[in-house]
């Protein structure tokens, strides 16, 4: 169903601790192929709201009195929530989440409770709107993440070495901390160095492993990428990620021809449109969604102004630290010059203070 926003009921959406662009251009692009007008987070909407979507985090109190359905998404596994509790006056509550990952959780004691409706799937995934055209594959695996704290974790570490023997080109922030020179990218960056590439690695988070999936497992397939994973992982079947019980150097030798790799994207697409599809039906919503052509222009348009945003911010950065570097000897010899001429501030007010 594509429809326009005029008289669309209205969709709010909520994500307390950090906002993922990627999971939040896929949800926009359902709900508003689903007919709602979409409420950013953090957008303070004092008209009335139909759908509240919750994402990461926890919102406390906000939303508390809330009456109208919502839609949460349980795909970090940070936070124990009691959702009935949260949202006392809620007309219904979906909790999407991997039924792999109930038992032991936070999710198992909701589910058997008549307000709580349990959702088995994942975040929608909008193909059209991740697909990039490519041309050639560079058999040099990537790994595209910011740097984790993980101490001694095995997958960490064996990934290290790869990248610390120039097996694996490693993109992303924070990564001097492990002493690698790697550089940031935007989403649309990330996204172009996928479809460029082979086969990626991805590393999750321990407490993650076997019970979500990472957004490498749906991004890299969709551009004909396979995905290294660690065992146990790959918890929906998702088309292209190869587990692996280390990773050693004949993962990062893994030989992935381009017909291989043009057929994994194809497969890929239609997984995600497919799982995309049953979510809506789970929902309530159309499972007749128009995911492509029109409807996505106004995602594929933010994608586009955070990649400008975030390449103006990098050059600024860079041109502030080439340009402090050009005038910190300017300014030592100045204010060596004035010292001289006794024309330096610190002087004057040294002055002051014994007159």
């Amino acid at each position: 169903m594509c429809s326009s926003d005029l008289g669309a009921p209205i969709c709010q959406i909520a994500s307390s601790d950090y906002l993922d662009k990627d999971v939040y251009l896929n949800i926009r692009a359902f709900y508003r192929s689903a007919g709602y007008r979409i409420i950013a987070p953090g957008i303070h909407w004092h008209g009335p709201v139909d759908l509240l979507v919750v994402l990461r985090g926890d919102n406390g109190s906000d939303f508390q009195d809330f009456e109208g359905a919502i839609h949460i998404y349980d795909y970090v596994k940070e936070y124990k929530v009691d959702w009935q509790r949260r949202y006392p006056h809620a007309a219904s509550l979906h909790l999407v989440t991997l039924a792999v990952s109930s038992p032991g959780s936070s999710e198992s004691p909701e589910a058997c409770c008549s307000r709580i409706k349990p959702v088995d799937a994942y975040l929608p995934v909008i193909p059209a709107l991740w697909s990039c055209a490519w041309r050639r594959k560079r058999s040099r695996p990537v790994h595209v993440s910011n740097f984790k704290r993980m101490g001694g974790d095995a997958y960490q570490q064996d990934l290290l070495t790869l990248i610390g023997s120039a097996q694996v080109k490693a993109y992303g922030g924070n990564w001097h901390l492990a002493g690698v020179r790697a550089r940031p990218l935007s989403y649309r960056q990330a996204n172009r160095v996928l479809a460029a590439s082979a086969h990626c690695f991805g590393l999750m988070w321990p407490y993650q492993r076997g019970r979500t999936l990472s957004g490498r497992m749906w991004q890299a397939p969709l551009n004909g990428c396979f995905v290294l994973s660690e065992t146990g992982t790959d918890i929906l079947g998702c088309p292209g990620v190869l587990e692996r019980q280390v990773f050693d150097a004949s993962a990062a030798e893994l030989d992935c021809s381009e017909s291989a790799c043009r057929a994994l994207a194809s497969e890929a697409s239609r997984f995600w449109e497919a799982h995309t599809r049953s979510l809506a039906s789970a929902l309530g919503l159309d499972p007749g969604l128009c995911l492509t052509g029109p409807i996505l222009w106004p995602e594929r348009f933010r994608l586009l102004l955070w990649d400008l945003e975030f390449r103006s911010e990098r050059i600024l950065n860079q041109s502030a630290g080439w340009l402090g570097a050009i005038l910190r000897p300017v300014r030592r010899g100045m204010g060596s010059l004035a010292r001289r001429l006794g024309v330096h501030p610190r002087h004057w007010a040294e002055r002051r203070g014994r007159s």
